[in-house]
């Protein structure tokens, strides 16, 4: 991974779990659910993956409700967490600590996801066809991401802001620091997946199923491999 040690934003002393404590709710976890379960017509025979799973907060929901679903993620801080806490709930979780560029096991999936992720920090190329190498055909995949036009509307409006958006390079950057997220259109994203034999089916603005347009809060797609 690039841009940031993202070793140690995720680590013990990082700060992704205080930077999103607000999203952590229990009310949003269900909205975060209801969408998943819809979207990828989840059923209790798939075999399901996590994608960057962090602390397991879907992945020991999913399995509390009775899915088969495997968590993986690079950070053994937040995956050790994840383990207790899935303990507590009682629930068997497979928990596995790969880089997301280069994982590999030696099963594959009904179903994949990626949500709520810093995707702009990947190699996507590299990630999206690890993916598909691990779908089984039929299989699909949601990748969850922020809206790039959302976020370049918020910068206009907050100029004097710690970010700035490089449009040659579509990359959001925070000045003074050596952060860059890369943003990915729609059109972006369906070539990246084309590449890699995965067919768009369904796009969304936001975790109700909001349609996606220029003012849409998140950009989810959502592939199948053909």
């Amino acid at each position: 991974m690039k841009f940031m040690n993202l070793k140690h934003y995720y680590g013990p002393k990082g700060k992704y779990l205080r930077e999103h404590k607000k999203y952590f709710s229990n009310q949003q976890l269900e909205t975060d659910l209801r969408f998943i379960v819809s979207v990828l017509k989840l059923k209790n025979g798939d075999s399901i993956l996590d994608l960057a799973c962090g602390h397991g907060r879907h992945t020991i929901a999913l399995a509390k409700r009775g899915f088969k679903v495997d968590g993986l993620d690079l950070s053994s801080h937040l995956l050790g967490l994840a383990e207790k806490e899935a303990k507590v709930a009682g629930v068997k979780i497979n928990w596995y600590q790969q880089d997301v560029h280069r994982w590999q096991r030696p099963k594959r999936y009904d179903k994949i996801f990626l949500f709520f992720s810093e995707f702009g920090l990947f190699d996507a190329p590299k990630v999206i066809a690890r993916i598909a190498a691990h779908l089984k055909p039929g299989g699909l995949f949601l990748l969850d991401t922020d809206n790039v036009f959302r976020l370049i509307s918020y910068l206009k409006k907050h100029p004097r802001g710690r970010y700035r958006f490089d449009f040659r390079m579509m990359e959001l950057k925070e000045k003074g620091a050596r952060l860059r997220v890369r943003y990915y259109t729609l059109p972006d994203l369906e070539e990246l997946f084309r590449q890699s034999h995965l067919k768009t089916v369904a796009v969304y603005g936001g975790y109700r199923r909001e349609p996606f347009d220029i003012k849409a809060g998140r950009q989810i797609v959502v592939v199948k491999k053909v």
